[in-house]
């Protein structure tokens, strides 16, 4: 695990009825209806409504969704690190999660295991594009609403001290959110509260809708008393990223 300055961490380490006959009546037997019955009216089935999911369903269901587009992601080092398949067979992941080693392995989440080659490498955004040898996986779905402060996020990541492919979530705390002071770069981040850490980094954050919304990136360790939260993760906009990665991706190299 490195620390940066200012406590940030980067995030590697070093979810009938039975049927009756019924009995003849004929119509003198059938009593005549009077004003005063009243008739209790039987809903149908198209007047049910489906219960709503649960907070704790819609995460569920997006990590077990989630899941099946993230790698855990291994170095000869016993570095942690998480990615994501994009276009079914490249890997994105924090470049930082690397070290500058070309040996790596990555494990599906139904414990597929793969090898690649790096076709990007860009420490500025700590961001890394890998090509990965003989993998057919689903892809994410990038989002294409705007995130806004509020919303729900879930993380999957590989920690170094807990189960790989486990996931967190968190709020959205402030968006385009600056750390040059930190980073010595024009960086911005999303910032959450949701409880990331070693091994998380490279790892995709989902929405709702299960769509992408960021890449994990690195947590604050130590004093929070600036931002007045337990516990802050920084997230990398896939906007921000976007455009680089599909370059990348489309012309392979």
């Amino acid at each position: 695990m490195n620390t940066l300055r200012k406590g940030i961490v980067l995030l590697t380490a070093l979810g009938m009825a039975g049927c009756g006959g019924a009995a003849e009546v004929s119509p003198a037997e059938t009593p005549a209806p009077t004003a005063s019955a009243e008739t209790t009216p039987v809903p149908s089935v198209t007047e049910e409504t489906a219960a709503e999911p649960t907070q704790e369903e819609i995460i569920e269901a997006v990590y077990q969704s989630g899941k099946e587009s993230t790698v855990c992601i291994f170095t000869p080092g016993g570095n942690n690190g998480t990615g994501f398949v994009f276009e079914e067979q490249y890997v994105i992941t924090n470049d930082h999660v690397l070290y500058d080693t070309e040996d790596f392995t990555m494990i599906g989440a139904q414990g597929q295991e793969y090898k690649g080659t790096i076709i990007c490498s860009d420490s500025g955004n700590d961001i890394a594009v890998i090509l990965a040898d003989g993998m057919h996986a689903k892809s994410v779905t990038i989002a294409d609403s705007a995130v806004s402060a509020g919303d729900t996020v879930i993380c999957i990541g590989n920690p170094a001290d807990g189960q790989p492919f486990s996931h967190c979530t968190g709020t959205v705390l402030e968006l385009n959110e600056e750390m040059q002071e930190i980073f010595d770069k024009d960086r911005r981040f999303i910032l959450s509260d949701a409880p990331i850490t070693s091994g998380y980094s490279g790892g995709p954050v989902f929405n709702r809708e299960g769509e992408l919304i960021g890449i994990s990136n690195a947590a604050f360790a130590g004093d929070l008393s600036a931002y007045d939260f337990d516990h802050l993760s920084l997230i990398i906009p896939i906007g921000r990223v976007r455009e680089q990665i599909e370059n990348t991706v489309s012309s392979g190299s």
